[in-house]
């Protein structure tokens, strides 16, 4: 595989870290204190450092300034070295905080542990252990402190500076020692337990033992036909240590019976129903427990010990296939099944359920999961309803809603109550000759007449003839994850780019389809929900789809809310937080469009599902189907692959504002074009943005995202830019929405489900532990400082001449007689500054004149003058 310029230098920088950091080492190692250097001189003699004088030099100042910490130095060469050139382009992202810190932190490690290594520590190679900085600050410091108190200050400065360099948390340190104490305190408490236990069991194992001995005395002669009841062996007997003493008597019951004995069962009984667990006393201790079984077990089968090493299971299951056929009425159980006695269930013991953050502890030590989608135990529960609206209640606020609307001489009935986790929705039937618009807008005066904060008048309910109220709760429900995504409307919708959205406001899941809408606009201002939003929809995907069915690009100007996803297997890139970079992914995403358009036009198919289809069928059938638009541009004449399915691409930008201020309005062109193309090749776009302004969310964007969700706004006008209509300025916040579905006009409120913290990071590790990402680097390597051109345009400095338009252009400006950029604009309906160069051109190509003292050109050639 062969490297670009830029590649070459940064694998070439690592190669020379690494062998810089190698050198050095092996020169602290044959350090001799007789080789010439910075610090001694001498004749010239052979040096014996195996890197030379040069090494000798090396060596000798790191050991007179550092010590002991010398040692350090090419492990923190090679480290240096990784981070600034495995990733280079991280560099630009530095937070200069964090760097600080870690400067910082470093000077006091170095310092600190340098004095720590002077003060405790003999010489080496005739060089102080602590090196120069070691002896100047425990010299500075010992005078003041004496030894005790410079010991105890150089730890907390060590201690100190190894934190804020590496970020180690000392206090997390602390809680695993004291778990692994307790755990091993758990330990031995069991083993103290089962040694007890066994202490019991001994007495029955030796009256077990003398029993068997009296009947095989007894039994010598009889036939050694047998008959086994024992269908369950020692691998039940494994499963809890109450069920161990118990498998142990039962091993060694088998029973034998003579021909007349068997000929006998076909008449009567011949094996009972075993015993339940229910007759035996809960006061009887586990020695009485088993006398008992024992009696019961003599007198319903006769007993005999067998050799376990003669025993054979085959055999014995054989010669239970072959014992006589007992009576319907009979039921034959197994008496070696696990019993489990009452005698230590007299007190029970209360086990909270496990926190999530618990459970993601679990997960970081735990095996690879083999399901192929995430557990929902990683979400936290949903909380139990503590304050439920009683009817009574509802009944009181129904009359205080018609109240308060005859103080404003509106006459109205409530005819329908439907309350929800955050909202009641009452629905009014209104007298004749009451128009809606007069409730809506009484609708602050509702709000403070009836002491809520915000009343929401829905003014058209679809399939009714009823106004709604909607009203906050006096007591607001939290809105969990788990309990809707575990949802039936969830689980069984074949789409793998189903999302859950939250419940509505009469409590049931809201579910969207991505593929469906097919990109989505969210907008609100701050604080309202948005980001949770997102990080709600993106875990839907991460719990309905492998990567395998979706990829994602997610774009974080902020650096803040989507960089916790890094290095899941569904990204096709790594969170993108520079927005040039975001260009280039924009731009990358036009070209995978339009290569799967080739493509599904070559394959005669309609869209990506029907792609998809085609070539797993081809698959199946033994005929892949061979790349379509190969072609062998090296001549080695190399084969075409073979097609296999796409995922769908899903692209996250949380903050699309800031991404259009600092790449420059250019970039809404390339999310037209996504927009409006893309569905059909299996790309789609979730925009965010805390702005919904118009210079932001321009009529091209809506024109081309019908889909959009309105967490709540400051004012109608805003609302009016996302939903074009008012009502998202009335929401509670908190994840409360207006959800726009496509193909209507009517919104839907919702109250967004709510996503912890740690309940993301534990889905994401999760994912992080299936498999790592499969990165595409032409994703974010192309040129960054490219402009973004419109479709039609050439690029800056190139030949204008070659534009297919020129010579049009010059047809035009002859046959009119007259030149002007504007003009030639409105003529080939391109941009300005493509009409611009177009006309430039044919001033240097000598067919018009150049601008005069008015900005006016003349046309030079007569019409018919250019062929």
């Amino acid at each position: 595989m062969r490297l670009n310029g830029i590649q070459r230098l940064l694998e070439t920088g690592l190669i020379v870290s690494t062998f810089t950091a190698l050198f050095t080492l092996c020169a602290l190692i044959s350090f001799d204190p007789s080789d010439p250097a910075w610090s001694q001189t001498g004749e010239y003699l052979e040096v014996k450092n195996i890197t030379g004088t040069a090494g000798a030099w090396v060596a000798d100042i790191l050991l007179v300034s550092f010590g002991w910490m010398a040692f350090l130095v090419p492990a923190a060469i090679q480290l240096a070295g990784y981070l600034l050139f495995k990733k280079p382009h991280k560099l630009f992202h530095l937070d200069y905080v964090t760097l600080a810190l870690r400067l910082i932190g470093l000077v006091l490690f170095v310092s600190s542990a340098s004095a720590i290594s002077s003060i405790n520590f003999d010489d080496i190679f005739h060089v102080s252990s602590g090196g120069f900085i070691g002896d100047v600050v425990r010299d500075a410091m010992i005078p003041a402190f004496k030894f005790t108190g410079t010991s105890i200050i150089l730890l907390c400065f060590f201690f100190a500076g190894l934190t804020l360099m590496t970020g180690v948390s000392w206090v997390e340190f602390v809680d695993y020692i004291g778990e692994k104490v307790i755990q091993a305190c758990r330990l031995l408490f069991n083993k103290f337990q089962d040694f007890q236990t066994n202490k019991q069991v001994q007495p029955v194992d030796r009256q077990e033992t003398e029993v068997q001995s009296d009947e095989m005395a007894t039994l010598e002669d009889v036939s050694d036909k047998t008959e086994v009841i024992h269908a369950e062996t020692e691998l039940n007997s494994q499963q809890s240590l109450e069920q161990k003493p118990i498998a142990k008597l039962k091993d060694r019951l088998f029973t034998k019976k003579t021909e007349s004995e068997i000929n006998q069962g076909t008449q009567t009984t011949a094996i009972k129903s075993e015993p339940s667990i229910e007759s035996f006393s809960p006061d009887k201790t586990r020695v009485d427990v088993f006398d008992e079984l024992d009696d019961i077990l003599e007198q319903e089968i006769n007993f005999s010990a067998i050799d376990d090493d003669d025993f054979d299971a085959s055999s014995a299951l054989q010669g239970l296939d072959d014992a006589p056929v007992v009576a319907q009425e009979t039921r034959v159980q197994s008496p070696a099944r696990p019993l489990k006695p009452k005698v230590e269930q007299d007190k029970p013991v209360f086990v909270p359920e496990p926190t999530a953050k618990e459970k993601f502890e679990e997960l970081l030590n735990a095996e690879p999961p083999k399901d192929p989608l995430p557990s929902l135990d990683l979400l936290d529960r949903p909380d139990k309803q503590k304050n439920p609206i009683s009817k009574e209640e509802l009944d009181a606020v129904s009359r205080l809603v018609e109240v308060k609307l005859l103080d404003f001489n509106i006459q109205a009935s409530v005819v329908g109550v439907y309350p929800g986790p955050v909202v009641t929705r009452f629905e009014l039937d209104l007298a004749p000759g009451i128009k809606v618009a007069k409730i809506t807008g009484l609708a602050k005066d509702l709000a403070r007449s009836l002491s809520a904060v915000s009343v929401r008048v829905v003014e058209v309910i679809p399939g009714k003839t009823y106004v709604g109220l909607e009203l906050p709760n006096k007591h607001r429900e939290i809105v969990r994850l788990s309990e809707v995504i575990n949802a039936p409307k969830f689980e069984q919708n074949p789409s793998p780019l189903t999302m859950v959205l939250g419940k509505d406001i009469a409590g049931q899941p809201v579910v969207a389809d991505l593929g469906k809408m097919p990109h989505l606009l969210v907008a609100g201002t701050t604080g309202s929900g948005k980001s949770v939003g997102v990080n709600v929809m993106i875990l839907s995907l991460l719990y309905k789809s492998p990567p395998e069915d979706v990829r994602m690009i997610m774009i974080d100007p902020k650096m803040l809310e989507l960089s916790v996803y890094e290095g899941i297997p569904h990204l096709l890139c790594e969170v993108v937080t520079d927005m040039k970079e975001a260009s280039n992914a924009l731009r990358w995403c036009v070209g995978e469009m339009e290569r799967r358009y080739k493509l599904m036009s070559a394959l005669g198919v309609r869209n990506l599902k029907g792609y998809n289809q085609k070539v797993l069928a081809a698959k199946e059938a033994g005929q892949p189907i061979l790349d379509p638009l190969f072609k062998d541009t090296d001549g080695m004449a190399n084969e075409p692959e073979e097609l296999d399915k796409l995922p769908s691409i899903v692209v996250v930008i949380d903050e699309f504002a800031d991404m259009m201020m600092i790449v420059g309005k250019k970039v809404e062109e390339l999310i037209a074009r996504i927009a409006q193309k893309a569905r059909a090749a299996g790309i789609h776009l979730v925009l965010a943005t805390q702005r919904p302004s118009v210079d932001v969310i321009t009529g091209l964007i809506k024109a081309n995202i019908p889909t959009r969700m309105a967490f709540q706004v400051s004012s109608k006008i805003d609302s009016r830019t996302i939903l074009d209509q008012q009502g998202a300025e009335n929401l509670l916040g908190m994840g409360d929405m207006l959800y726009l579905p496509p193909g209507t006009s009517v919104p839907v409120r919702v109250h967004g489900a709510f996503v912890d913290d740690h309940e993301v990071h534990a889905v994401v590790n999760d994912w992080k532990a299936r498999g790592k990402p499969n990165y595409i680097e032409e994703i974010l390597c192309g040129d960054a400082t490219e402009d973004i051109l419109l479709p039609g345009e050439t690029p800056e400095g190139g030949d204008d001449e070659s534009d297919p338009l020129y010579d049009e252009a010059v047809s035009f400006v002859i046959e009119s007689g007259k030149v002007s950029v504007s003009s030639v604009q409105r003529k080939l309906r391109v941009g300005y500054n493509r009409a611009a160069r177009l006309v430039e051109q044919m001033e240097a190509s000598g067919v018009v004149s150049s601008p005069g003292h008015n900005g006016a050109r003349e046309v030079l050639v007569p019409k018919g003058g250019v062929n």
